[in-house]
């Protein structure tokens, strides 16, 4: 969504709250909290009008990100009407599994559909309608398109120019990981033992101690794979690469040059 929280409408706001339940003293006390927000402009050392703002929720605000979930909710529920009408429809991982529509993290949204010309309208109605009742607009330019393998060329770009997005590549990242996992993931997840390998080189050259060098191997480089390594599972050959950094790092001497004695296995060392 593009400015996700300046363009939130309080009526759209005040009506999901009604329509969730929420008691009308909350909603209200909610509202309150909302719309009392006032700006000045400071230039060079001068107080400039009274903003009174329409519409948005404040960032940085504790509610605003939990008011915000709350207006997603009705893109949810539009999602959700459309799936039940057979408008769109999801994907299942696999049988007998549940029909999956849509993902939401914060203000990025996955949503799944067929991939045809018909779904695709259906997909760009469905986003215009909320765009019109909640008042965020959709950021086509950081908007991106995935398609099966077993989807033609002329399709793709059929599809694309009706969504008005581009075609996600290869290298796409979703939450700081790659969107899309091939068959060699050794390719797809090299960039761990770079980072890993760059962090490293960084430090080479100043003198630490064993103390340093383990503070530096426990709490920095073997933090870098973990959030990766808590979604996929990394390949063999790239963990011992990644260990093998580690371990010529940890023996290595203060000098470059000297590669230094690996005294122990580094299966047995406990760092």
């Amino acid at each position: 969504m593009s400015k996700a929280y300046d363009r939130v409408e309080w009526n759209f706001l005040r009506a999901m709250l009604v329509k969730l339940g929420f008691d009308r003293r909350l909603v209200n006390l909610l509202l309150e909290c909302v719309t009392s927000a006032r700006y000045r402009i400071n230039h060079a050392g001068k107080e400039f009008g009274l903003i009174v703002p329409e519409r948005g929720i404040r960032q940085g605000d504790p509610l605003s990100s939990y008011i915000f979930l709350i207006c997603m909710e009705g893109l949810t529920a539009l999602i959700q009407e459309n799936v039940r009408r057979k408008n769109i429809k999801g994907i299942k991982v696999a049988r007998g599994a549940p029909v999956l529509s849509h993902l939401f993290f914060a203000d990025d949204s996955y949503i799944y559909c067929q991939a045809n010309s018909e779904a695709a309208n259906k997909v760009i109605s469905m986003l215009q309608v909320y765009e019109k009742a909640s008042g965020q607009k959709l950021n086509a330019t950081k908007s991106s398109s995935f398609f099966s393998c077993n989807v033609g060329q002329e399709v793709r770009a059929e599809i694309c120019n009706i969504l008005q997005f581009q075609e996600a590549g290869a290298n796409t990242t979703y939450l700081g990981l790659p969107s899309i996992i091939g068959r060699n993931k050794k390719a797809v997840l090299g960039y761990l033992k770079e980072r890993m390998q760059t962090r490293i080189e960084g430090y080479d050259k100043k003198l630490l101690s064993k103390g340093g060098k383990e503070i530096l191997l426990k709490t920095v480089v073997q933090a870098l794979p973990s959030y990766a390594m808590s979604m996929f599972l990394i390949p063999k050959n790239l963990c011992s690469e990644m260990e093998n950094l580690m371990c010529k790092f940890w023996w290595r001497n203060s000098s470059r040059k000297a590669k230094g004695i690996s005294w122990m296995c580094w299966d047995r060392m406990s760092i």
